[in-house]
């Protein structure tokens, strides 16, 4: 009865939001992918990730997601895409350690530290809507030149910051925005735990979901599992893969199915 349910309110939302990129003019065009350059994902993903889609990487703290997001941005910038990575907690010197880390880089002018904004103004933080702060910025940056590709990470502190009290309502706004302004959205998701990603029903709102999870499977090794959860536009694959980092480079790779997604 309830999976019936969220399944009705699902297709409801779908069809919002596919009237709102009708009225907007700006259709979301899945012949047009963005390459996530990971090994084995774009080809799980049937090519990457469709142009315009507003995508949740999801996963509990410590699972490698703004190391993730960084390494495609570096690799998206790198063959000519333009792109901003809009951090909301983490400092801009942090983001450029992790970098360095990875061995990606040490370019910042795409890094956009709203952290740095927030002490600045601490004072009358609450005063502010700083949801309506980052769609500004994102238009106001758009008048100087087109965007491929947007990061936000978290996407959580946009719940406290911008005051959210009804998050199905305003994330739909804000995602039907992002596909508005014709960008590629990548926002990192926090999840509690492995099995519970998303308590406000996120993933009904977002074209793409992509969990990483710390597990251990049967008979393995406990590590980074990656699992694409949906994709629309995609005959994308539903495996649960392992994600590794090595020589600068992240990869997937065939896996048993693991506890945590059983």
């Amino acid at each position: 009865m309830i999976v019936a349910e969220l399944r009705a309110i699902r297709e409801q939302l779908e069809r919002l939001e596919r009237r709102v990129d009708s009225l907007t003019g700006k259709e979301i065009r899945p012949e047009t992918r963005l390459k996530t350059f990971v090994d084995g994902l774009d080809e799980a993903l049937d090519g990457g990730i469709p142009g315009g889609h507003v995508v949740l990487l999801a996963g509990p703290s410590g699972t490698m997601k703004t190391s993730l997001a960084l390494y495609i941005m570096q690799k998206c910038r790198a063959e000519g895409l333009k792109g901003i990575y809009i951090t909301l907690e983490e400092s801009r010197q942090s983001l450029l350690e992790t970098m360095s880390r990875l061995e990606i880089g040490n370019e910042e002018d795409f890094i956009v530290d709203i952290g740095k904004l927030r002490m600045e103004h601490e004072a009358a933080e609450e005063t502010r809507d700083w949801l309506q702060i980052l769609k500004d910025y994102l238009e106001r940056r758009l008048e100087k030149g087109r965007l491929d590709l947007v990061v936000v990470d978290p996407l959580n502190s946009l719940y406290a910051l911008a005051g959210i009290k009804n998050p199905r309502k305003d994330l739909f706004h804000f995602f039907s925005f992002l596909r508005g302004i014709g960008v590629t959205s990548l926002l990192l998701h926090e999840a509690d735990t492995n099995d519970q990603f998303f308590a406000n029903h996120e993933d009904f709102l977002a074209d793409g979901v992509l969990t990483v999870s710390l597990s251990t499977p049967e008979g393995g090794e406990s590590g980074l599992y990656l699992r694409c959860l949906k994709m629309r536009h995609s005959n994308h694959s539903r495996a649960c893969f392992r994600l590794k980092f090595e020589r600068g480079k992240f990869t997937l790779s065939a896996s048993a199915r693991s506890k945590a997604d059983e």
